[in-house]
């Protein structure tokens, strides 16, 4: 019997349609069509990972009812996104318009919950609407769910009016507070580890009634109420108006409607979903998903964060990816090339991962280059991770080929030949920055020398054509195979032709383009359908990072890969891993917010021209 050593991707049995939202501190990543939060989490820096109020199962944190004339309705809610982030729901129900939005508002750390009804009818009507809710367990994602052996206390807060739940005892850890807007008031009786507040009225016609509730989330109960309060003084529409208009600026628009609206969604998830500020502490930190329904969340990876996440992150807000790069960076450390660490920095999965310490040189040359910034060259934090890019590079190099090793492939899976195309191509892309921002010849130089090893080490005869071979083992020998996550499409990208003369040219090139026919023609695992593409052994269907990798280098043999951005379903519009070529639905890692944004910015990347890994990535007036 073959010991198993890959950890494969399981697929997802309980598909359905959520609408997360959240910010830098809040996150609700499971708002149902029904209305309801079934958690509410942060990043907590001591528990080195999220940390979620759950709801009781089959119940939500918070829960909207509606009353009309006495009777319970439960409206079939129709979803949009306001701003391309903020869950809007409206319904036409009983004659009356119903609204109802999640607001978790810039920079604040809590959320806003609001329901409203408008009576455009000819005759009154009575209506009575209720936020309620209930924390069933409390638990930390690291990888997985793990819960949390903590009694949960409550308490009314006459002082800010709230009422206040909260988990732990000796070490307090995390709190949630309600406080009820105008002219609503706490029900008389409250539920156990629970709240519930109503509003009721007679509504004539052409009148609307509201029910506002303001959430404040903290690592213990004053900081939680006396956030609910600061909410409810700032009021609804301030909180909406300032947070829209943050959302708004984002410049990233490329004048297609239907694009703007799936590349912006994906931005902002991305934006809100894979990174963080930590509620205990304020540091900032990177994450592959905060979502509990992505399959190892609450996690760093160095290729998720610097390679899909962070030039999402620079469009978004460029002042923001400078925090980022150096907190995170900072956190990592030595670690950096580490298959999975915490989110402080420790590692979590050990195995190195040749493109993991390649990558975050990259996200450095990005930032300089986009910004003009250079200010971040002569941080701690670069002069160290140039450091350890040549300290790996040197235990990790075969003498004999110039080629760099890996212990695990680009989907974190063992390799059986450790010596992949893409992963040296993006190594010599790491050399070539560092002799670009340090003018240093010696690094331009062992760039240009492991190109040319690439060229001569991976492209092999077989069938006969000349194709570029995935990976070789120490004697030579290919292997036929692909990795999307860091697929073979992205060698033009990587600049692998640079400073060829014809003959190697022309040989390197063609080989590219069998390459490229073999990836549908004979790649085992290309899925064609009407929502085609790569997966791999580690997922085995169509994935989001061979969309990306089609959309970042033009190549339309699949049909136009923006269009199939647009057009495949996804998560609910949001990227997951891999997806079901007959349906479009997510099939593999749901909730994926590192892939989000790589999706958002290579199509921000084919609208401006960006082509190759040093052309200009501009950001179109960001912040």
């Amino acid at each position: 019997m073959t010991e198993q050593l890959t950890t494969f991707a399981p697929v997802v049995d309980d598909i359905e349609s959520l609408h997360p939202t959240g910010n830098l501190l809040v996150s609700l990543p499971e708002i149902d069509d029904a209305g309801r939060c079934r958690s509410i989490s942060v990043v907590s820096e001591a528990e080195r990972g999220v940390v979620a109020a759950i709801a009781p199962a089959g119940g939500g944190l918070l829960v909207p009812e509606l009353r009309v004339d006495g009777e319970p309705l439960a409206p079939e809610w129709g979803w949009q996104r306001v701003s391309d982030w903020i869950p809007t729901a409206s319904a036409d129900v009983s004659g009356l318009a119903l609204r109802l939005d999640y607001l978790a508002p810039d920079g604040e750390q809590g959320l806003l919950a609001r329901i409203a009804v408008t009576n455009p009818g000819a005759a009154p009507r009575k209506v009575e609407l209720r936020w309620s809710g209930q924390w069933g367990s409390t638990v930390v994602q690291h990888f997985r769910a793990k819960e949390l052996a903590l009694g949960l206390r409550e308490r009314d807060d006459t002082w800010t009016g709230a009422r206040v739940v909260y988990a732990g005892e000796d070490r307090l850890l995390l709190a949630v507070s309600w406080r009820p807007g105008p002219g609503a008031a706490f029900d008389p009786v409250q539920p156990d580890h629970g709240w519930s507040v109503a509003r009721d009225g007679v509504l004539d016609p052409g009148e609307r009634l509201e029910l506002e509730v303001y959430v404040g989330v903290a690592g213990e109960p004053d900081g939680a109420s006396a956030t609910a309060l600061h909410l409810r003084r700032r009021g609804a529409d301030a909180l909406h108006t300032a947070t829209r208009a943050h959302l708004d600026a984002a410049p990233a628009r490329t004048g297609d409607a239907a694009l703007d609206a799936r590349l912006r969604s994906n931005l902002f998830f991305s934006h809100f979903f894979a990174q963080a500020d930590t509620v205990d502490t304020g540091r900032t930190v990177g994450l592959t998903s905060r979502s509990p329904r992505y399959y190892v969340s609450g996690a760093f990876w160095s290729r998720d964060a610097y390679w899909w996440s962070f030039p999402a992150l620079l469009l978004a807000d460029a002042t923001r990816a400078r925090r980022f790069l150096l907190s995170t960076l900072a956190a990592a450390g030595e670690h950096v090339a580490h298959h999975a660490l915490y989110v402080t920095g420790t590692r979590l999965y050990p195995g190195f991962e040749l493109d993991q310490l390649a990558a975050p040189v990259l996200a450095v040359w990005r930032y300089v280059d986009a910004t003009g910034d250079r200010s971040v060259l002569t941080a701690p934090e670069w002069h160290a991770l140039v450091a350890l890019l040549d300290r790996e590079l040197r235990e990790w190099t075969d003498s004999r080929t110039g080629l760099a090793g890996t212990f695990l492939l680009p989907t974190d899976d063992p390799v059986t030949h450790p010596f992949t195309a893409t992963g040296n191509a993006l190594v010599a892309v790491a050399l070539d920055i560092v002799g670009r921002l340090q003018q240093s010849p010696p690094h331009t130089a062992r760039a240009r020398a492991l190109r040319a090893a690439v060229r001569r080490a991976f492209v092999h005869e077989i069938d006969g054509e000349r194709r570029w071979a995935w990976a070789i083992d120490a004697a030579g020998e290919p292997e036929w195979r692909d990795e999307p996550p860091l697929g073979l499409r992205l060698l033009p990208y990587l600049g692998i032709l640079d400073g060829v003369d014809d003959p190697e040219r022309a040989d390197a090139a063609s080989a590219l383009a069998a390459t490229s026919r073999w990836l549908i023609g004979g790649y085992p695992h290309h899925y064609p359908g009407p929502f085609p593409g790569a997966g791999a052994p580690h997922f085995a269907s169509p994935s989001s990072f061979d969309l990306g990798n089609r959309i970042l280098t033009g190549v339309d043999d699949l049909g136009d890969p923006l269009a199939a951005f647009v057009e495949t379903p996804m998560d609910g519009g949001l990227a997951c891993e891999s997806w079901d070529p007959q349906t479009g639905v997510v099939v593999t890692g749901a909730a994926m917010a590192s892939v989000a944004g790589y999706l958002a910015w290579t199509s921000w990347a084919a609208h401006v021209g960006h082509r190759r890994w040093d052309d200009p990535f501009p950001l179109g007036g960001a912040r």
